[in-house]
């Protein structure tokens, strides 16, 4: 399949939807630069069908949007609360601590089935007949093999600024080996218009299904947390900590394995995606620390990954106290539950050495050396 230009993918997905308002501007600068993109990937002809078919997918879903909104225009009345967002370094226990939090009905949380197709949006009476819900459990059961390196939950939380920043051309496409250039526009591009439609996707997807206290998470937030701010000035944070002399060597791991699934073979390079790596998160973190003095520390609460391995329900504990939430018997139970299916090594194990790709723990703290003292990791 050759690369499509930026009018053929509006073009496929006017023709899918039959709609033709993609509502407000700004998303042609990311659907340009993410084509252009991908044209100068070494992609196998299957990974490169599949990921233009994944950006007329995300626009066919803008159209809808949009077209919903206009069928249904009081979905524009629906309040957010917070949202509690869960961010941190990959790997540090962000997928962890969501999901032990998520086991708490008070919270709403983007599933990967609804932020897939999110119109119609869910209703809670149908979900469990729901074709869409089906289609994600399977694609998980497909994708058993990663559960190592991620866990994957189709009906527990999923990454929303992964799942939902597409819809507005700004994707990190984290599953490619994006190009320095590509990822260097990403890191600076101005999120407003991605955070406003944020909104706009959890207003729609709350509309028929409470609650609306939503809890998010992304690592990828932290180089965004003043626009997040910006759109949620409500919101808490819950930002987990691990020294990221574990942290780089294991993200780059994942992601070279994902790279190595989609890119001709022997065209990646595994100490290249280590300083890659090392080098795009040092720079998101320096990011975060700036945004969390301008939002003020009274809005973050720390989570350290060593207190969850060694004491989840006094560390949850603790958190909930923090965000002013009663730590229910439900809520208990819902902890032991996830820490009994989730413990270590019951996915099976994630093998790698820092060395592989070339990297070296001590470099690794001296890059992240503010972050390190700060939170003494």
């Amino acid at each position: 399949m050759a690369i499509l230009t930026p009018h053929e993918a509006k073009a496929r997905a006017i023709e899918a939807t039959g709609f033709d308002d993609f509502g407000a501007p700004g998303f042609e600068e990311g659907l340009e630069r993410s084509l252009d993109a991908f044209n100068r990937l070494p992609l196998k002809p299957e990974a490169l069908e599949a990921a233009m078919a994944k950006i007329v997918h995300d626009l066919s879903n803008r159209l809808r949007i949009e077209q919903w909104y206009k069928d249904h225009p009081e979905t524009e009345d629906e309040v957010i609360e917070g949202p509690v967002l869960v961010c941190g370094l990959p790997r540090t226990g962000t997928t962890a601590t969501v999901g032990m939090m998520a086991t708490d009905p008070r919270y709403r949380f983007l599933r990967m089935w609804e932020a897939t197709n999110p119109v119609p949006p869910p209703r809670l009476e149908d979900e469990a007949t729901d074709p869409r819900a089906e289609a994600a459990r399977k694609v998980a059961r497909d994708m058993a093999s990663m559960q190592s390196q991620h866990i994957m939950d189709p009906d527990g939380p999923e990454e929303d600024l992964v799942m939902l920043a597409p819809l507005d051309m700004h994707s990190y496409h984290g599953a490619y080996p994006m190009p320095d250039d590509y990822i260097e526009w990403w890191a600076s591009s101005d999120f407003t218009t991605t955070y406003a439609y944020h909104r706009r996707v959890l207003k729609l997807l709350q509309s028929h299904r409470p609650p609306h206290l939503w809890l998010i998470k992304a690592p990828v937030h932290l180089f965004k947390l003043e626009a997040f701010a910006g759109e949620y000035p409500d919101a808490k944070y819950v930002w987990t900590h691990r020294d990221p002399a574990d942290v780089i060597p294991s993200v780059s791991s994942l992601q070279y394995t994902l790279a190595e699934q989609r890119c001709v073979e022997g065209s990646q390079d595994k100490r290249a995606f280590g300083s890659k790596f090392l080098e795009f998160w040092a720079d998101g973190m320096e990011r975060a620390l700036k945004a969390r003095q301008a939002i003020g520390e009274g809005r973050f609460i720390d989570v350290w990954n060593r207190d969850v391995v060694a004491d989840p329900i006094g560390t949850f504990e603790g958190l909930y106290d923090s965000l002013g939430f009663e730590m229910t018997l439900q809520v208990r139970a819902g902890l032991a539950d996830y820490n009994r299916r989730n413990a270590r090594g019951a996915h099976g194990e994630h093998r790698y050495t820092a060395e592989e790709y070339g990297l070296d723990k001590g470099d690794i703290r001296s890059a992240f050396r503010t972050y390190v003292e700060r939170f003494n990791l």
